[in-house]
């Protein structure tokens, strides 16, 4: 028994005076993390494909318009004209969804599955781009680890919306533009364009890449900065101008002008107190590499910037949500790991040296720690509402799957019964409320009584509450008075999402 205490006591103090052996054990811990960040990713895999519902409103909105497009409806119909929705994104999600669900790919999964292949694009291009920077394999499997463990990654990378696809178009730019840097490529500096140009037609906030380049450019590499910037702006404005034109003006009207969304500080205050909760290691470790500034890292940090600026511009609008944190997240996850290598973090951690920049890894494995908690947490619950959501669009299905006009706040049951959409309620509201959409067609088609049914979360024939919730899907006054005098309350859905159910009066 003594020899075998005698023998552990000598492997742990190899572990500690051999810096080889300590490189060996951490190595082996960092695949023991990351095997637990695959298996999250399988997780959310298993449960996004078997999911038949929707995981946010606004996933079910994509599917529609996707569904709409490909069935010949069209895309960006303007604010004054049915169907009173906005596509609010660029064309090539909803285009690449809508092909994927007319080849026979289920609605949802078609949209899913884009949102995650982008997002493992993502953290290959992570490891990609960060190996432009630095030869340390431990740093770039760090990123890796960060980026893939970070639990608002993982939830809207799964989720069937725009920003994983536009995030790995923009750090594809990123990756490009970092190897024509190291290489003096031409071919990659141009590839990095038409990738800035792809992230932006695919949601119009994500410009942090291609500033981040620009700026890079004039600040050290004026012969190719103004060809470049040039061509971007050329090409992106033909495109957008294009659009335009095709849509009747629907482009600009849909993707710019009714995006400009009333701003709340409630908003930003949510974010930030998230941002707090579960990404602060990263924050606190990317901003410990300013300390030793260096010129091969500029253009990483300037994205990093500039991800953050947008972030801060966009997050306090009404109907945010935090999927406008995910390109920041990913830019800081490159910063935090490139900082551990340029604060010589590994050989100080191999060496068992007792530095400040060792104590780096408590607020990093507390990252991890947190978001994979997180993490599990959004399988369960996805798993979990997926019955209930089942039973409560089942319910609305006889008022949904039925000839006649509906207006509905309710959008899986559409993508389930209808395939396209009439009124977005929360959408066409604010709109109303700032003047770009005129309130009479719905009205008169209320007081007419022209919809078959309307589907709406709130008794109308109940006092209001005393705070008005911006972010609530309700119509504007006047058309909640028509449905009053001219419809009666026929059922109300208790479930998630509580709806109630609006029939016609008899003449």
């Amino acid at each position: 028994m003594g020899a075998l205490t005698s023998t552990a006591s000598e492997k742990i103090r190899l572990a500690v005076v051999n810096p080889a052996l300590r490189q060996r054990n951490c190595g082996k811990a960092l695949c023991g993390i990351a095997a637990f960040v695959t298996l999250g990713l399988i997780g959310h895999l298993i449960v996004l494909l078997w999911a038949q519902h929707d995981f946010t409103p606004v996933e079910a909105l994509v599917v529609l318009h996707s569904n709409m497009l490909v069935h010949g409806e069209g895309l960006y119909w303007g604010v004054n004209r049915y169907p009173f929705t906005i596509s609010a994104y660029g064309p090539i999600f909803y285009t690449a969804s809508g092909f994927l669900h007319n080849l026979g790919v289920p609605a949802y999964q078609s949209a899913r599955i884009l949102s995650y292949a982008a997002l493992l694009a993502s953290l290959w291009l992570c490891w990609r781009a960060l190996g432009y920077l630095t030869s340390n394999t431990f740093a770039r499997i760090t990123v890796v680890i960060l980026a893939g463990s970070t639990s608002n990654i993982l939830f809207w990378g799964t989720t069937g919306q725009v920003d994983m696809l536009a995030c790995s178009f923009s750090l594809a730019a990123f990756t490009a533009f970092l190897k024509f840097r190291e290489q003096r490529d031409r071919r990659a500096l141009v590839l990095s364009g038409i990738f800035v140009i792809l992230a932006i037609f695919t949601k119009q906030t994500f410009l942090a890449a291609g500033a981040a380049i620009g700026v890079t450019l004039l600040w050290d590499d004026r012969k190719h900065a103004l060809p470049w910037i040039a061509g971007v702006a050329i090409a992106g404005g033909g495109i957008a101008f294009t659009l335009n034109f095709v849509t009747h003006g629907g482009f600009f009207a849909d993707a710019i002008f009714a995006n400009i969304n009333p701003f709340a500080l409630f908003k930003l205050q949510q974010h930030v107190q998230y941002l707090l909760m579960t990404g602060t290691g990263i924050v606190v470790t990317a901003l410990a590499g300013a300390i030793r500034p260096s010129h091969r890292a500029l253009p990483l940090y300037i994205y990093a910037a500039f991800s953050t600026c947008i972030w801060l511009l966009t997050a306090s609008k009404i109907g945010s949500d935090l999927n406008y944190q995910m390109e920041m997240m990913l830019v800081l996850a490159m910063c935090a790991a490139y900082a551990l290598d340029q604060l010589d973090f590994f050989p100080n951690l191999f060496a068992a040296r007792q530095t400040w920049v060792t104590v780096l890894q408590l607020p990093l494995l507390l990252h991890i720690a947190i978001n994979m908690l997180l993490s599990s947490r959004v399988i369960a619950e996805r798993a979990l509402f997926e019955p209930v959501k089942q039973q409560e669009t089942m319910a609305l299905k006889p008022f949904v799957d039925h000839p006649g006009r509906l207006l509905s706040v309710h959008y899986d049951s559409l993508v389930h019964n209808r395939g396209r959409i009439e009124v977005e309620p929360l959408i066409y509201n604010l709109l109303v409320r700032a003047g770009l959409t005129d309130p009479t067609t719905v009205l008169n088609d209320l007081e007419a009584r022209q919809f078959a049914t309307v589907i709406l979360g709130q008794n109308l024939f109940e006092p209001p509450p005393a705070i008005e919730d911006l972010e609530f899907g309700r119509l504007p006054n006047l058309q909640e008075d028509a449905i009053r005098k001219n419809y009666r309350l026929v059922k109300h859905v208790d479930g998630l999402n509580n709806v109630y159910i609006y029939e016609p009066r008899s003449h």
